[in-house]
Formats: C-alpha cells, sequence, structure tokens
C-alpha cells in the first residue's frame, strides 16, 4: 500500500496506511478517505463518520476550512488527485490500453476490439456496460467506467492474470469525474455524439466537453485517435486533435482511412466493403446492422493504432460474433417472424436500429420499447416520433421506470405516436408481439439489451427480454 509521505510529502511515513477509499461505508482503521462531491451526497459530511471509523487522514477540497484531530490534505480538485493516487496504489497493468467513448456504440466497439485481439492470439479483456469480459472471472462493474480504485484494482488483477490487451469504455461520466486520468491510453476511439445523460451535464456542449477530454487531455500526444468522422461532431473533434499535433484515423464513409463503401445484407448477416491505403476489401460478417458495420471499423482501426499489423487484422474480423442485446437475433416466432432485442435507449440508437432491421425485413416491423425514468424526459416523445414513423406496429411498455410514475413516461412517448399500443406489462408487451407477428415480419424489443433487471420503484427485480422471449417460443 502506499505510504502517506507518497500522498502528500509534507506527513510522516510513521503513519500507516491500510487503504484508501472515497467511500465513508469502506472506512476502517488506517484508512485515508477522499471526501469527494458526488451527485446528490457531498463527501465532506462524510468526514466525522469516517475518523470515528478510524481514517488516519483526510483528503477534501481546498475550501475546507474545518480543523481535525487527524491530517488534512487539501487539493483543488480531489477527484483527479484520487485518479492520481489510484494508480500509485495499484501501479500494475495491461500493456496497451485502449479507450473508447461515444453516445451509441461504445460497447460493441469495445467488445469488437476484445474479440479482434482475441482472434490474433493476444491475451486480451474489456471492461464496460458488459463488465470485464475476456478476463479468468467474468465481474459486474456496476458501471461503465468504475471509479479510480475500483479501475485500478482491475487492472492490477488483469496484468496479474498476463492480459496484455485491454478495451476499456469512457463514459462521459468517468471522464467528467477524472476516472481513468492516470490510465496509460495507448489508442482512444469515438464513436458518435447524441443528446443522452442530459441530467447529469446540463447541456450538449458540455456533454460533448466531457468526450472531449479523452483525446485533448488524456491521451498522450504521441498516440493515435480513431475517430468516426460521418457526423458533424466527429469531423470536428478530428480536426481538434489534428489541431494538437496529435495522429488521427478516420473511419466512415467520409474517412480517409478505413473508408466505408457499402454494406450488403446477407442471409446471416452483412458484407462489408471499405478502402484502406489505397486498397479494397470485402468481408463476409455474422453481424447485422449498418450501425454495427460503423463499430467494427471503428474496433479495426483501434487495433490497428494498437500496433497490429492491419493485415492480421483484415484476416480476423469475418470470425467476429454479435455480443448480447445489439441487435441480437433471438430465434423465430411459430409464424417464423424474427426476433430481435437491441438496447437502443436513444432517439439516435433507436433510428440505427429500425434502418438496420428494415433492410432484413420483407414484411412489418413491430417494435416494443419504453423509456427509463428519472432522466432525459426529452427523449421520449422523440422516441415516440421515431417509432411512430419508422415502425410499422408499436406497443408503448416499461423499461427501467425507477421512481418515476410510468403511466406518465408511456403517455409522453404516446403523445407523438398516437398508433401506439399501450401494454404496461413488458412480459405481456413481449407475448402480444410475437403472437400478432407473421411470416417475413420482424419483431425488436429495444431499450433493455444485455440488462437483466428492471428497476421499478426502490425494487430492482431480475427481468431479461431474452428469457421472456425463450419462454414463449420454447427455445
Amino acid at each position: 500500500m502506499i505510504s502517506l509521505k507518497e500522498i502528500d510529502r509534507s506527513l510522516s511515513d510513521k503513519i500507516k496506511v491500510n487503504g484508501i477509499t472515497c467511500d465513508s461505508r469502506d472506512v476502517r482503521e488506517g484508512y485515508v478517505f477522499f471526501a469527494i462531491e458526488g451527485e446528490i451526497d457531498r463527501g465532506e459530511d462524510y468526514i466525522d463518520e469516517a475518523i470515528t471509523k478510524g481514517a488516519c487522514a483526510i483528503v477534501a477540497s481546498d475550501s475546507y476550512s474545518k480543523n481535525l484531530t487527524i491530517p488534512v490534505i487539501k487539493t483543488s480538485n480531489p477527484r483527479k488527485f484520487l485518479s492520481s493516487i489510484a494508480s500509485k496504489s495499484f501501479p500494475e497493468f495491461p500493456d496497451t490500453i485502449c479507450a473508447i467513448t461515444g453516445t451509441n456504440g461504445k460497447t460493441s466497439t469495445t467488445n469488437f476490439l476484445q474479440q479482434l485481439w482475441a482472434l490474433i492470439g493476444l491475451e486480451s479483456s474489456s471492461i464496460g456496460t458488459l463488465g470485464i469480459v475476456g478476463s479468468e472471472e467474468i465481474q459486474d462493474t456496476n458501471y461503465t467506467t468504475p471509479d479510480p480504485l475500483a479501475l485500478h484494482k482491475m487492472l492490477q488483477r488483469l496484468y496479474k492474470e498476463k492480459i496484455t490487451h485491454l478495451a476499456l469504455e469512457a463514459s462521459s461520466h468517468g471522464l467528467a469525474q477524472h476516472r481513468i486520468d492516470s490510465v496509460q491510453i495507448r489508442a482512444a476511439g469515438f464513436t458518435n455524439i447524441s443528446p443522452d445523460h442530459l441530467d447529469y451535464h446540463n447541456n450538449m456542449e458540455d456533454y460533448f466537453s466531457a468526450k472531449k477530454r479523452l483525446f485533448t487531455e488524456i491521451l498522450p500526444k504521441e498516440n493515435y485517435s480513431v475517430i468516426c468522422v460521418d457526423t458533424e461532431e466527429g469531423r470536428e473533434l478530428s480536426e481538434i486533435i489534428k489541431q494538437s499535433g496529435k495522429g488521427v484515423i478516420e473511419v466512415g464513409e467520409s474517412a480517409n482511412a478505413f473508408n466505408l463503401r457499402r454494406v450488403v445484407p446477407s442471409k446471416n448477416g452483412m458484407e462489408i466493403i471499405f478502402q484502406y491505403s489505397g486498397r479494397q476489401f470485402s468481408i463476409p460478417l455474422k453481424v447485422e446492422g449498418y450501425f454495427q458495420a460503423m463499430n467494427i471499423l471503428c474496433a479495426t482501426g483501434l487495433a490497428v493504432a494498437s500496433g497490429v499489423p492491419s493485415e492480421k487484422v483484415f484476416e480476423k474480423i469475418q470470425y467476429l460474433r454479435p455480443i448480447t442485446g445489439r441487435l441480437e437475433f433471438c430465434g423465430r416466432t411459430k409464424k417464423g417472424a424474427k426476433i430481435y432485442v437491441d438496447y437502443a435507449h436513444t432517439p439516435d440508437a433507436l433510428i440505427a436500429a429500425l434502418f438496420s432491421l428494415r433492410e432484413l425485413t420483407e414484411g412489418n416491423i413491430i417494435l416494443v420499447f419504453g423509456c427509463g425514468g428519472n432522466r432525459d424526459t426529452f427523449k421520449r416523445s422523440l422516441m415516440g416520433e421515431i417509432a411512430q414513423n419508422y415502425s410499422d406496429k408499436v406497443i408503448i411498455t416499461d423499461d427501467n421506470p425507477r421512481n418515476e410514475n410510468p403511466k406518465k413516461i408511456r403517455k409522453a412517448i404516446l403523445d407523438k405516436c398516437p398508433s401506439g399500443v399501450e401494454i404496461p406489462d413488458r412480459s405481456e408487451a413481449i407475448n402480444e408481439a410475437l403472437n400478432i407477428s407473421e411470416l417475413g415480419d420482424s419483431v425488436i424489443i429495444a431499450g433493455k439489451g444485455h440488462e437483466k433487471i428492471q428497476i421499478i420503484g426502490s425494487k430492482t427485480l431480475p427481468f431479461s427480454d431474452q428469457n421472456v422471449i425463450s419462454e414463449i417460443i420454447g427455445s
């Protein structure tokens, strides 16, 4: 464990440090407690509790003025300081770490990158929404990007498991809260940005600024960024990075590196055609969806940026497999309709999923979805409008209403989706969608994807779209 003198040079080495934490519930004898400002609670309100439990020192903001019986280490940014100390406390980590950010697609891109490394023969893992994937022990991380202490503990554990390559999801919360500031990033990727988490970031400018930090502040100058440039924000970010003197690998239909030419749907997935270094490549995939083609190219660019020769990477793309809850094919109804589950919980993600599905569907698209409670209320009407315009039949149900009145959430969607049918119980909604589907139709259940729970009020209940589907179709 790190010494107190390493945290603050003015303090004595004689004070034994047994641990560090930013959660007062975890404080034990000899712990250093970081009093961090939270979204709801103030860490400084828990300093007395930490001292009672045996804290040997407190880290607080410069404005903290209370005199204590134990040392107080003041800093202008306790969150950033915690990140630095966490990296010193757990100094071992995989040799190659790539971080991916974006509103939609970062989980898929992270997973595809980990798959590519593994297919090439590299010991690889990923940390993000799906937990820790590829290590000896699959573990839920609770957050897309864990707090600095939890993250650096994970990095050290993966290092001891001989993991050499790690793909890391970088959420906007994680970036704004300096959770990965002290992680050694080899390459960084950007998928896209659309309105999300504005209950936390207040506006799109703040949200985008949090994402930018990965490329402008955290990524070392000598390392490459991989940017999808088919959006205005992607092109803007690419220019900002170039002007700072850092290298950029562009991905997309207008990209100068991985230039996507066409996506051709096939019986078992799709074929992607792209150009790289003056050569054209055509690769069959058992993955569906135009948006997944973009995510795969971003992952491909990151694999190359991580130091793997492009020829080795291109050889393995065809072996990539879909990930749970991302336009995941879940079987067919008794009448032959195809069933998909997708994590789409933002307007952009929903329209991307529906666009991709339209190319794969001869008959009707039947959509089942809802919106989460206690956050981003503006999304509900937008997603209702998208459902109305790009689906043939819509069933509005509950997602994770949390502490909001679910009827109010459904009404906000239905106001812009007048053709929608309201079925509050999600299992019943899925059952109805499958019952009304016919041969040639596609049923898509959106919003939860890989999630295995449903949050209703203060209760967290087990729930899986995939399990409900399996029970209904008997698979």
